[in-house]
């Protein structure tokens, strides 16, 4: 079984200290106290008010699982119903499970929310971002821990509020999933997909174990459905393709989260094809290579021949084909390779959003392809194409321009991956406070497997922002170098900087 990187999928968070969580039923840890202390950034149990979508991903010993639920908050600190579904690549499903619980959340935004169900106890660490925004992006969470049978537990996801559910959702949907092919290889796709009147029809971008067909997308068709509490079914078929060793199973049945009309939740019910992931409703694109132009932010996870890769880069893209000013920086689990030049990589661009980008990368490691889905011009779903690495993401839009002085005031942190050196994962979520001058402070909660909980740490770091490019070298967060990249003043990724570290994260401002 291989071990997935715990690393950023999108930012709304929760940390878990698990009882159950991916495993075992009967196991149980001491729950810990509520997060205290930190910057005030305006947050209370008031700030959790509502329904709200949760999913999860991570590793036990002897498991790789996935959680999807929904849960509703009374603003009191209470959690007064929900549901909750578990898979894991070994076969295992619990569906469906009410669930309840209580939650606290602490001044900066950190909190702890305890999910009771038939199943077990599952206790979660988070960070929230705002709790009242439209956005599906809430918080950042993990879920962490080693149950009384010491099943270490280590997982991330992330808490989305919930709009009013409907039973009717209509558009294309751009999909993202990572996860595992039967065999229990490495798996990962994108696509677009059509949904209307309970069918599906669309194409899809796979990745199985390095093995891709960059001819063109595989056909899907399907069906899909919800019930009034949000939670649905999602379906649909590829062909079979003799690109793929072994051939990719053709039949994909998820259990779906409506969050809102613009976002899906996923994860997959079929016992030996372990997948999870989402999809964002497409709502513009730039349909050729001249009209998809500017600057852009790209980061990606995921693994390469020798094991862990995480990587983040910039580029623009100039409307001739051409990506210019293309420079990354990755992490791998043997080398950290700073500041690498992607000079001479070019792209083109469907009339369906779907754009493929050649980046050359011959100065440290093998040219590396990738196929990208447009939700907008602004925003796609990433996935790596060529047969040595095989990472999904994302790429953003990307403000230049800004300064030390345009980072202010109270950030939501997640921060996750994997260390060759501690042989262990980590996951962490916190506030920092950034006063404008390049300096950080606040507090985090995180969990390895070797030191176990940290919580209630306090930290504090530095940053610098680049106007040109938006890539800085001089940057320390959680006691770690760092490279920093901004999107905007409201989105910042960083990545580990130390060899060995196979770490990334982000920061979004807060907004209680």
């Amino acid at each position: 079984m291989r071990k997935i990187l715990l690393t950023l999928i999108s930012f709304v968070a929760l940390s878990a200290l698990v009882a159950c969580g991916g495993g075992s039923s009967n196991n149980s840890i001491s729950l810990p106290p509520a997060p205290s202390g930190g910057n005030n950034a305006g947050f209370s149990n008031a700030s959790l008010t509502g329904n709200y979508v949760f999913v999860v991903n991570g590793i036990t010993q002897n498991t790789n699982f996935a959680v999807a639920g929904v849960f509703t908050a009374d603003g009191n600190g209470n959690i007064t119903s929900g549901v909750r579904d578990t898979v894991n690549d070994a076969g295992g499903q619990t569906l469906n499970e009410s669930i309840s619980g209580s939650y606290n959340v602490n001044q900066d935004g950190r909190g702890q929310a305890v999910l009771n169900g038939g199943a077990g106890q599952v206790i979660y660490r988070f960070v929230l971002q705002t709790p009242f925004a439209p956005s599906p992006v809430v918080g950042k969470l993990f879920q962490d821990g080693t149950t009384s049978n010491n099943i270490i537990i280590d997982a991330v996801g992330r808490i989305e509020a919930q709009a009013t559910p409907s039973t009717t959702v209509a558009g294309t949907y751009i999909v993202s999933l990572d996860g595992e092919d039967s065999g229990e290889n490495i798996y990962g796709a994108v696509g677009g997909l059509t949904f209307s009147g309970g069918s599906i029809s669309g194409t899809i971008d796979e990745n199985d174990n390095g093995n891709f067909d960059l001819n063109g997308s595989l056909p899907a068709t399907g069906s899909y459905s919800f019930s009034g509490n949000g939670r649905g079914t999602v379906a649909y078929v590829t062909p079979n393709s003799t690109a793929f060793t072994p051939t990719p199973q053709g039949n994909h049945n998820f259990i779906a989260y409506y969050v809102s009309p613009s976002h899906l939740d996923l994860i997959s019910t079929d016992p030996k094809f372990f997948l999870h992931g989402y999809t964002d409703l497409q709502t513009s694109v730039s349909a050729n290579t001249a009209a998809f132009t500017g600057s852009q932010v790209f980061s990606l996870s995921g693994y390469d021949n020798n094991g862990a890769r995480v990587e983040t880069g910039r580029l623009t893209l100039d409307g001739l084909g051409n990506l210019t000013n293309a420079i990354e920086d990755y992490d791998t689990t043997s080398n950290f390779f700073s500041g690498v030049s992607l000079a001479g990589s070019s792209y083109t661009v469907g009339a369906n959003g779907r754009w493929i980008a050649n980046l050359v990368n011959a100065a440290a490691a093998s040219t590396t392809g990738l196929v990208g889905w447009q939700v907008s011009p602004g925003q796609s779903a990433v996935l790596t194409t060529n047969t040595n690495v095989l990472e999904i993401g994302t790429m953003r839009t990307q403000t230049l321009g800004l300064t030390n002085a345009s980072v202010t005031g109270n950030y939501a942190e997640a921060f996750s991956g994997s260390s060759s050196t501690l042989q262990s994962n980590l996951e962490l979520t916190g506030n920092l406070l950034a006063d404008g001058a390049g300096n950080l402070s606040g507090t985090y909660d995180s969990q390895t497997d070797t030191s176990g909980l940290t919580l209630d740490a306090g930290t504090s770091g530095n940053y610098t922002v680049d106007p040109t490019l938006g890539r800085s070298t001089s940057g320390n967060i959680n006691g770690l170098p760092v490279v920093i990249y901004t999107v905007n003043a409201d989105t910042i990724y960083f990545i580990s900087a130390q060899q060995g570290n196979v770490y990334q994260g982000m920061m979004v401002s807060q907004q209680p």
